[in-house]
């Protein structure tokens, strides 16, 4: 879900960046499929996912949900913290958000081909609603979470952007928390992958 950070994380790096886009969407006996570099990226997908999901602010964020969101507290968590990474972007990146978008959208579409038919998908979704922008402000989260309550189980998410403005401030300081380390586990997978 939380494509901003994924794909962050991993630029500039081709491989890395393939292959935490197409992570969600290769299975293990799969993997001898694509080279060593994007092999690299769907481990450090699946790296960050296990990053997340066990961290403090993270379990804080889900603890607080998870009364009104059950089991769809995790998406939640994954798109605020892509709503928090937007607006500070810059800050953090040291490049535009639009910018940034333009760069790794092209650098996804150079690499369609070898991507699983689901992840092609994505990526035109991702290209025609512009997702890494929508991001950025309330009105772009709450059209995501309309979106998204259309799919089986996903109903109550239809809330979700109310829920981020009433409890924004706790949110932002959980990302601000989350996020710094997030970067530092990241760095010896960006090491490796800019070899």
């Amino acid at each position: 879900m939380n494509y901003l950070a994924h794909l962050a994380l991993s630029y500039p790096s081709a491989g890395l960046v393939v292959g935490n886009f197409i992570g969600d969407h290769v299975r293990n006996k799969d993997l001898d499929k694509f080279t060593k570099e994007v092999q690299l990226g769907i481990d450090m997908h699946r790296s960050i996912d296990n990053f997340t999901d066990t961290h403090i602010s993270s379990i804080s964020m889900r603890k607080k949900l998870f009364e009104e969101y059950r089991h769809i507290s995790r998406i939640l968590v994954d798109i605020y913290y892509d709503h928090f990474l937007a607006l500070s972007f810059e800050t953090i990146h040291h490049q535009s958000l639009g910018k940034f978008n333009d760069n790794v959208t092209a650098l996804l579409q150079e690499h369609i081909n070898i991507m699983p038919s689901s992840a092609q998908a994505y990526l035109r979704a991702m290209q025609s609603q512009n997702w890494l922008l929508q991001y950025s402000n309330i009105d772009g989260i709450n059209a995501i979470f309309n979106k998204m309550a259309n799919r089986s189980g996903l109903k109550p998410i239809k809330l979700g952007a109310k829920t981020l403005e009433r409890n924004y401030d706790f949110f932002k300081t959980q990302f601000l928390e989350f996020y710094p380390e997030l970067i530092r586990h990241c760095y010896p997978f960006k090491k490796e992958g800019l070899h």
